[in-house]
């Protein structure tokens, strides 16, 4: 199958109307809306997902609203270390890595006492070399892959067992060669990414049977062209990017139908601006930078996007200039 093949329709990329929606998400807040309110918890998870849209797509925020983001992120830091999801949230390892990851996209990592994040990290890795994601201990693969990527881009990885924690990692596979989050948990597309990140990070990617993941990786593509999570169940835009750049990580990306993935996330588009879950569905920032993300993976230059990394899910671009250390990372992906 020829991976390079192109999409089956002309629909083009609505690059110009998905930077006007990506900017305006600022401006759209309903304050008045229940949903506002119960999603104040991942306002650091919007703000990762749309900044690191607009940059994907080259674009640059104005310096007085840089500013003002450094200063809210840096709001959201609390007295252990960590980083809640909004201000006056309790620190969670998901939202340090996305508080990390957005001062790196604004170039203000020096804004924050770094030492204070590691520690908090360090507090969360157990026994078994397994992360919690919180004081409370839910512990799975999401939150390994968050504490080696934010220690990594730290330059700090030293600072936690990292064989330990690849060895849990590799007690999440399964028979069919997948992850789950926890050991005899259920293979699923998302747990892939954390998973062979963490791996990749902490150097213990070759300790995987690549090809057996590729084949169930390559059954998640649905006849739409688009990925499901798990068998039996729809394509969704947002594994685009979980399961093609674990395709990325492990140099299997020929082993699918590339040119019917573009095309599924292609038909997702709102002509009006944003990217949804499935064809003709409302738009979110989530799906729309997952959207982009993989498209950037896929053909960034058809695009006209940044190249993005399928590890740390930054712009190549942002990690060459800022973190020398990490480029034989970086660099190895093709």
């Amino acid at each position: 199958m020829d991976h390079k093949q192109q999409p089956i329709n002309n629909k083009p990329f609505y690059r110009e109307a998905h930077i006007q929606y990506l900017l305006s998400l600022e401006n759209s807040k309903d304050l008045e809306s229940i949903g506002y309110y119960l999603s104040e918890h991942l306002r650091l998870g919007g703000a990762y997902w749309s900044i690191n849209a607009l940059k994907c797509l080259k674009v640059e925020l104005p310096e007085e609203k840089r500013l003002q983001l450094i200063s809210w992120v840096k709001s959201c830091q609390n007295e252990d270390g960590g980083f809640g999801g909004n201000i006056l949230h309790d620190s969670h390892l998901t939202s340090t890595h996305y508080a990390v990851l957005v001062l790196i996209l604004l170039k203000a990592l020096q804004e924050i006492d770094a030492e204070k994040v590691v520690q908090y990290i360090k507090t969360l890795q157990k026994e078994d070399g397994s992360f919690m994601g919180d004081k409370w201990g839910e512990v799975d693969t999401r939150f390994s892959y968050c504490g080696l990527s934010c220690l990594a881009l730290l330059n700090r990885l030293e600072e936690v067992n990292v064989k330990k924690a690849c060895e849990f990692v590799l007690l999440c596979r399964n028979f069919d060669g997948s992850f789950g989050g926890q050991p005899d948990a259920e293979s699923h597309g998302a747990y892939v990414f954390t998973g062979v990140g963490a791996l990749k990070i902490g150097g213990f990617l070759n300790s995987i049977d690549k090809d057996a993941l590729g084949y169930w990786l390559s059954e998640r593509q649905t006849s739409k062209g688009g990925f499901n999570g798990r068998p039996e169940k729809l394509a969704d835009v947002c594994y685009s990017w979980w399961i093609f750049s674990a395709f990325k990580m492990i140099k299997r990306q020929q082993w699918i139908d590339c040119g019917n993935l573009e095309q599924f996330i292609i038909d997702c588009q709102d002509e009006k601006g944003g990217i949804a879950d499935r064809p003709d569905n409302c738009v979110d920032v989530f799906h729309s930078f997952f959207g982009i993300a993989a498209l950037s993976l896929l053909d960034g230059e058809k695009y006209q996007l940044d190249q993005i990394d399928p590890t740390f899910a930054l712009p190549k671009s942002v990690l060459r200039n800022q973190f020398q250390h990490l480029v034989y990372l970086v660099d190895d992906d093709c």
